[in-house]
């Protein structure tokens, strides 16, 4: 192989795993907005499961 050609392929599997730890970043970042804004992960215990408190109607 000569020099250029492994520079190339050490280019590209940078890029490539790059790009992947970005789309793994990226879906879960998405995951933990939804989660918080549908109420999960937050920092009260037992939030998750008590719904008495949330914006579904309650008065």
């Amino acid at each position: 192989m000569s020099g250029g050609m492994i520079a190339a392929v050490l280019t590209g599997s940078l890029v490539t795993s790059a790009a992947v730890l970005l789309t793994i970043i990226g879906l879960l970042g998405r995951r933990a907005r939804a989660g918080r804004l549908a109420g999960r992960y937050t920092s009260r215990p037992g939030n998750s499961s008590d719904n008495s408190s949330s914006s579904m109607g309650g008065g």
